[in-house]
């Protein structure tokens, strides 16, 4: 286990099973990149998200090289995905991402129970839950528990994946009951209302996850699910008995390493340099035996020269692994998830271990960190560090305005604030408001502004008065439910900047915003192809290579006429015949375009001898141009 060459990619662990389909997943993650989130949906609709030599093609500026992959695998999937993360730290996109419109139900942020104490607590799991289905076979579940983010951070991290089969046991699996207890404790945690689609999936996730039974990674003879903090209450999921004990984890404090590790334990830890360096020598020293990671590992430097066409290799940098092994006896247990080791991780936050139990010669200790030379484990990637007395200085004042800005995003997250659009002549604003005053402190400045609009468009927030500030008036495609902050905390010459998104109600929109933004991406009869293409394809992935000739411009070799129908021809014979439904979804994209003359333009001239015979045979009741 802990193989420093195991690789990974958040998108493949996503994907269906072979002859499966999506249905619906549940994510957690405590901060998110909304372009990250933007392409999952590639994942669970089996598109091709990568570049000829293997690598993710993606970026926060380019988040697909084919953006019509992108617009089907979101209208196909983004309605069942339901992730929440932590208010307030969403990061704010780059601009004019407009396809964030369909991610807008997707995103449901929380706050962990203990904030109701008035105690500081983080919403912090990192998890998917996602149920797949089959025509033929019974449904599948994917459990994924993660060390990382939803965000395009490149560093070490850790990786659980489960595979199971739902089953039709009278009774569910006693070692699944903390998992039933978490989804159902999910929807408790929202800041804001839950759509219906978010209730009636979470209800039936919950329902079922504690009949399914999982398959067991190798070396592994036991699983056992550690939820933490989501019913307010500290959880401790460590064994009493530990003869030896290594903790991984980028973050530590002092506290939590003395309750942690026994006195006669020997005891490894493996941290980043900073975390290390500040913590006072004395919990350190003839306690615990301590490693960094090596140097060139930490710090990646970027050469602002290289060719930006030049695909560049993904260097993993920094440690943002969270793992725990202690030996006992002959035995093993292995916990990775989310939680630091921090009196934080254990005492509030809503965290998520996973811990693994095996024999201690394939999960151990020395499994993991073995100078033995034949050993390929974690430690030929690991520097010995010696505590110092000299610890890492705080700049007090950095360190206060650090605080004042948290204290306000803290502030704003937990506000109730709605986004209300307006409509006049041809255009609309949006106005944020809130029921209640905002409270921001004398040495803090705050602005605001819908993510689709530019960031010049921001406005001051000012403190101690109900909120209402008005923008635009704007086009319909800057409309979104996510609006950006920016906030500001000065104390004497420190400065601390905090930029994030919150996901606010959002009233007045018009109800067909995602049928303009389709319509307008779709600008010509070869777009309408290719989309129509993706939307019948049962192996989204294989008509890639049937497409090309859609792709090529025909002025620059292309073979194929733009205008040629044979190839939808068949794959809309092969709907009729084996996935009817899908030609309800061709249906109401027809009809929504003949509504208008921009949509009946971008008809092929011969369309209509082409589908209306098989909407005949599909829908006989229905007449030509009824919707």
């Amino acid at each position: 286990m802990l193989d420093p060459r195991g690789r990974q990619l958040l998108l493949s662990t996503l994907r269906p099973p072979e002859g499966y389909g999506f249905d619906c997943a549940i994510g957690t993650t405590y901060s998110l990149d909304l372009i990250a989130l933007l392409t999952t949906p590639l994942a669970f609709a089996m598109f091709d998200w990568q570049r000829s030599d293997g690598e993710l093609a993606a970026g926060p500026g380019s988040p697909t090289a084919d953006p019509l992959a992108l617009l089907e695998s979101l209208r196909r999937c983004a309605d069942r995905i339901h992730l929440f993360c932590q208010a307030g730290q969403i990061t704010i996109p780059p601009a004019h991402q407009r396809l964030l419109a369909y991610l807008e139900q997707s995103v449901i942020e929380a706050q962990a129970p203990a904030c109701h104490d008035g105690r500081q607590a983080a919403f912090h799991p990192k998890v998917w839950i996602i149920r797949y289905r089959s025509a033929a076979g019974p449904v599948k579940y994917r459990f994924v528990c993660l060390s990382r983010n939803l965000t395009f951070d490149r560093s070490w991290d850790t990786v659980l994946l489960l595979d199971g089969e739902l089953t039709d046991r009278a009774r569910g699996f006693g070692e699944n009951r903390p998992l039933t207890e978490f989804v159902s404790a999910l929807q408790s945690m929202a800041l804001r209302a839950v759509g219906k689609q978010a209730q009636s999936d979470l209800r039936q996730i919950e329902q079922e996850i504690g009949f399914v039974r999982w398959e067991l990674p190798d070396e592994v003879e036991e699983i056992r699910f550690w939820p933490m903090g989501h019913n307010g209450k500290p959880a401790w999921p460590f064994a009493k008995r530990m003869n030896r004990l290594l903790v991984i984890s980028p973050f530590v404090s002092d506290d939590l390493l003395d309750r942690i590790g026994s006195s006669e334990a020997e005891r490894f830890l493996v941290s980043r340099l900073e975390s290390l360096c500040a913590l006072p020598s004395s919990a350190l020293r003839n306690r615990w035996t301590c490693f960094t990671l090596e140097d060139a590992l930490e710090v990646q430097p970027v050469d602002i020269e290289a060719d930006a066409d030049e695909p560049t290799p993904e260097v993993l940098v920094g440690l943002h692994a969270k793992v725990f092994v202690a030996d006992a006896g002959w035995d093993a247990h292995v916990w990775t998830g989310s939680a630091n080791a921090t009196t934080a991780a254990f005492g509030g936050n809503v965290e998520f271990l996973v811990e693994l139990v095996g024999k201690k010669s394939k999960l151990g200790i020395d499994a993991t960190i073995s100078e033995e030379e034949k050993k390929t484990n974690l430690r030929r990637i690991l520097a010995p560090f010696e505590p110092s007395e000299d610890r890492l200085k705080v700049d007090a004042d950095a360190l206060a305005a650090e605080n004042a800005a948290e204290q306000a995003r803290q502030s704003l997250a937990a506000l109730t604030l709605t986004a209300r659009i307006d409509q006049c002549d041809g255009s609309f604003t949006t106005q944020i408001e809130s029921t209640t005053s905002v409270s921001i402190p004398e040495n803090v400045s705050v602005r605001c502004r819908p993510v689709m609009l530019p960031a010049a468009d921001a406005k001051s927030i000012e403190g101690d008065c109900p909120l209402q500030l008005r923008f635009g008036p704007h086009a319909s495609e800057s409309i979104s439910s996510f609006v950006a902050f920016e906030i500001v905390a000065r104390v004497r010459q420190a400065e601390q900047r905090v930029r994030f998104v919150l996901n606010l109600p959002l009233v007045g929109a018009p109800t067909d915003r995602q049928d303009r933004l389709l319509r307008d991406l779709l600008k010509d009869s070869r777009t309408l192809l290719r989309l129509l293409l993706m939307m019948l394809a049962d192996d989204p992935e294989r008509l890639f290579g049937e497409m090309k000739d859609f792709i090529i411009d025909p002025n620059n070799g292309s073979s194929r006429r733009s205008d040629d129908l044979l190839p939808l021809l068949e794959h809309l014979l092969r709907a009729l015949d084996r996935s009817p439904e899908k030609l309800e979804h061709v249906h109401r994209l027809i009809e929504d375009l003949r509504r208008t003359p921009e949509g009946m333009s971008i008809l092929p001239a011969d369309f209509e001898l082409v589908w209306d015979p098989i909407r005949r045979v599909h829908r006989p009741t229905v007449t030509v141009g009824e919707a």
